[in-house]
């Protein structure tokens, strides 16, 4: 059911976007309103006066697996493709029995972050996407007593972080042990309408993230001689660039779930020394990668 229950007593969650369902919501926070206080001359006590210089509801946060539903699919996926990606929804906060007692309406969020978790083969941990997202306007009301549950979604298959393929031109990477977390982000920048409106936020630049990608010595030497080229022979311009892609797989590691497609993927720190944080560390070695593009595609919502 897409409804996710708060770690407070008795409370009960459920989101839509663009009024379809978010059927994975593992968590979500924040939409609280917020003061900006300005202080101003020296009063009583010599304590300096304060005011309200302005008012905001602050980012909304939310966790969500890969059945998330189409809309939020496509909020996420225009996101990456376009460096902007808006969206509206609903937010219904339900009692211990799922009665409506709230609900927060939002328009024109702007999904200002996007995180994938680290995904390591020797992880456990289910795989969910983290969000950012900050609305133009936002509307509360009170709850109408209403069942918030709604009926599950299409059944989708389990995705754990240890189940993950990674490519990278013809570099061999079957012995990718892990790749760090990492956040694609839209940089904005708020336009105040003054004290009483909230400010909307306005896009300036996409962040496209690095990556830290960490390999079984076995395949040191081939990379070893990738980055030598790359950093020594200056064999770095723009036609040296690779292209890769970070695949998310089923539990039999056989059927693609979803990927995350690399685009002008280049070397930005080779390390020459086997990493020193465990015993079974010592037998890796670590990649830093930039990355220009990136883009989502889950196979769930592509028809």
């Amino acid at each position: 059911m897409p409804v996710v229950q708060n770690n407070h007593a008795g409370a009960h969650y459920a989101l839509d976007i663009d009024g379809l369902p978010v059927e994975s919501l593992r968590s979500i926070s924040g939409l609280d309103l917020q003061a900006e206080i300005a202080t101003g001359a020296l009063g009583p006590g010599l304590a300096p006066g304060k005011r309200v210089a302005g008012i905001a509801w602050t980012p909304g946060r939310a966790s969500i697996g890969l059945g998330m539903g189409q809309a939020m699919y496509a909020w996420m996926r225009d996101a990456f493709a376009n460096g902007v990606s808006r969206a509206s929804g609903t937010l219904a906060t339900g009692d211990v029995n799922f009665r409506q007692r709230a609900l927060l309406s939002f328009e024109d969020a702007l999904l200002t972050a996007i995180t994938v978790p680290r995904l390591d083969a020797a992880s456990k941990e289910a795989g969910a996407f983290d969000i950012e997202f900050a609305p133009a306007r936002v509307r509360l009301a009170r709850g109408d007593g209403s069942d918030i549950r709604q009926l599950p979604g299409s059944r989708q298959q389990p995705w754990v972080c240890s189940n993950f393929r990674f490519a990278l031109g013809t570099l061999p990477c079957a012995r990718v042990a892990s790749i760090e977390s990492f956040t694609w982000r839209c940089a904005a920048t708020p336009d105040a309408m003054g004290v009483v409106s909230p400010p909307t936020q306005h896009p300036v630049a996409a962040a496209v993230p690095d990556l830290r990608v960490c390999i079984s010595l076995a395949d040191y030497d081939a990379w070893s001689q990738a980055a030598r080229a790359w950093f020594i022979d200056a064999r770095h311009l723009e036609g040296d660039a690779r292209d890769g892609v970070i695949t998310l797989l089923t539990p039999d590691l056989q059927t693609p779930l979803g990927e995350i497609v690399l685009g002008n993927v280049g070397f930005k720190r080779f390390s020459p020394l086997p990493a020193a944080d465990g015993s079974d560390a010592l037998y890796r070695f670590t990649v830093d990668l930039y990355v220009e593009r990136m883009s989502l595609r889950l196979v769930q919502f592509e028809g």
